[in-house]
C-alpha cells in the first residue's frame, strides 16, 4: 500500500456516552490501551525468553468534559439521581388509525425518515405491518435503534400509538420536528411540545457502595469532528465510577474529568476502530 498524507490525521473529537453527545471537552481525550502479559521462561535457557502468553488487556478513555450540566454529571455518576422540580420533558405521538401503513407510508422525527417498504432494503425501513398496534411496535424500535434519534427522543409503543419523549428537559427538545406521509396516519403536532426549564434541580449522589459498574455500562463512541463514522474508536461496554476533580479558578474552566473503563462484553469483545457497523 503506498504512502498517503491523507492517512495523517489530526483533530478533535465528540464524546458519545449510550449515544448522548457529552459536549465540549477542555485539553483534549486520551485513549489508553495496555496489554498485560506472562513471559515464559524454563531454566535451560536461563533469562532468554521461549514464549509470552497475553494475559489480558484493558481499554481507559480520559475524557475532561467542559460542559458541566447536571445532565452530564447524573450520566457519568453511577447511582446518581437527577431531581428536576417542575421540569417537562418535551413529547408528541404519531398515531396509526384505522389501519395498517400501505408501501411508501413515512414518518419523519426531526429530519430523520422512517419509511414502511413491502420491501424494505436501507436502514430506517420496516416491512409492511398487519396491524396498527405491529406498525406502532416497529416504528418505535426503528426510532430507538437510530443513532441520531436515539440520542433526542424514546419511543414507546402502545396499541397502535407511538409516544415520543425527549431525553433531556428543557424547552430545546420543543424545536424538535414531526411529520407523516400517509392518509392512516396523523401526528400530535408540528414539533414535540411541552418541555420547560425548571426552576430549580439537582443531582443527588449516594455512595455507591457495591454497585455494579458492568451492570450499567453502555457504548462509548470518539468521533473525530468532521467524520461520520468511518474513523471511530468504539468502547463496546464502559462506564466511569464517578470520581470529580473540581477546582473553582479565576482563570479556568470547571472541568469533569471523567474516566471510562472498558469491560469486555460476553464474546470477549473489548473494543474497535473504524466503523462499528462493518460485519
Amino acid at each position: 500500500m503506498p504512502s498517503d498524507t491523507a492517512n495523517v490525521k489530526l483533530g478533535v473529537c465528540t464524546v458519545l456516552f449510550d449515544g448522548i453527545d457529552l459536549g465540549f471537552t477542555k485539553g483534549g481525550v486520551e485513549v489508553e490501551v495496555q496489554t498485560n502479559t506472562h513471559v515464559v521462561n524454563v531454566d535451560q535457557f536461563g533469562e532468554t525468553p521461549v514464549d509470552e502468553v497475553i494475559m489480558g488487556r484493558t481499554v481507559q478513555v480520559t475524557a475532561p468534559l467542559a460542559e458541566t450540566t447536571l445532565q452530564n454529571l447524573v450520566r457519568t455518576m453511577p447511582g446518581a439521581t437527577l431531581v428536576a422540580t417542575g421540569a417537562a420533558y418535551a413529547s408528541g405521538t404519531v398515531t396509526f388509525a384505522t389501519t395498517a401503513p400501505v408501501n411508501n407510508d413515512q414518518v419523519v422525527v426531526d429530519g430523520v425518515v422512517f419509511a414502511f417498504k413491502t420491501a424494505p432494503a436501507l436502514p430506517n425501513e420496516m416491512a409492511i405491518p398487519a396491524t396498527i398496534a405491529a406498525a406502532a411496535i416497529a416504528l418505535a424500535a426503528a426510532i430507538n435503534a437510530d443513532t441520531t434519534t436515539y440520542t433526542k427522543v424514546a419511543a414507546s409503543a402502545n396499541a397502535g400509538v407511538v409516544t415520543l419523549t425527549a431525553r433531556d428537559y428543557g424547552t430545546v427538545a420543543n424545536a424538535y420536528t414531526l411529520a407523516k406521509t400517509g392518509t392512516n396516519i396523523t401526528v400530535s403536532g408540528a414539533t414535540l411540545a411541552g418541555g420547560t426549564i425548571p426552576p430549580k434541580s439537582k443531582v443527588s449522589v449516594k455512595t455507591g457502595v457495591s454497585q455494579s459498574l458492568l451492570a450499567t455500562a453502555k457504548k462509548l463512541v470518539l468521533r473525530p469532528v468532521g467524520t461520520s463514522g468511518a474513523d471511530d474508536f468504539t468502547v463496546f461496554k464502559a462506564n466511569t465510577p464517578g470520581n470529580l476533580s473540581y477546582a473553582y479558578n479565576l482563570d479556568n474552566e470547571r472541568i469533569f474529568k471523567t474516566v471510562f473503563k472498558g469491560y469486555a462484553d460476553a464474546a470477549g469483545n473489548l473494543f474497535s476502530v473504524g466503523n462499528d457497523s462493518a460485519t
